[in-house]
């Protein structure tokens, strides 16, 4: 079942990628991702500000001792900045970049940081071809593809784990697919689930 899955993906992936340019299809056999700091143009941690939920506050608390006026975008009287988002805050930056890079370019809230920076470089759409279109909020036929997907089991709706193109760090070796199941549901996981 496997390869007929990941040959579905494949023909998924041909009506899928016009709309998603900068991303490719991460399938077994393609490069692994390993972080690649020195020749990063960290666009995520440069040029972007990284919206948190309340579950990201309270796991940078958690595992990096900090409290929220020490990380978070703060207004002039001192109070977090808020956002009429479902992710109302925002990770303070500093200098041009997120406030969490480090000297050598590495985050130093690795083990607390939101779960925007965890799913980087990562993503998951769910090609509909009964619809004819791409599915990136969840939904119960997200998740029954999902479910489907991890029991091996065909499904109408086409899961695709992207990786952004631009990102430098696709020189590993070739995923195993061993190894292509437990970054799949990690990321399903993160993207649709976490709070």
């Amino acid at each position: 079942m496997p390869s007929a899955l990941f040959t579905a993906m494949r023909t998924a992936w041909e009506s899928v990628k016009p709309r998603f340019q900068a991303y490719q299809l991460v399938v077994p056999g393609s490069p692994s991702f390993v972080c690649q700091p020195q020749v990063c143009t960290a666009y995520c941690c440069h040029a972007y500000s990284v919206s948190m939920s309340e579950a990201d506050v309270a796991r940078m608390q958690r595992f990096e001792a900090l409290e929220p006026v020490q990380f978070l975008e703060l207004d002039t009287d001192g109070t977090p900045v808020t956002l009429p988002l479902a992710q109302p805050y925002l990770l303070a930056r500093k200098g041009g970049h997120c406030a969490q890079l480090n000297a050598e370019l590495g985050c130093g809230a690795y083990e607390g940081r939101p779960n925007a920076c965890r799913l980087y470089p990562h993503f998951v759409v769910f090609w509909d071809a009964e619809a004819g279109r791409a599915r990136t909020t969840a939904s119960r036929r997200t998740a029954a593809a999902f479910e489907a997907t991890r029991n091996r089991a065909p499904y109408s709706v086409v899961p695709l784990l992207l990786g952004h193109s631009e990102c430098p760090g696709f020189t590993g070796e070739p995923l195993a697919e061993a190894d292509w199941w437990p970054l799949f549901e990690q990321t399903y996981r993160l993207q649709y689930l976490a709070d």
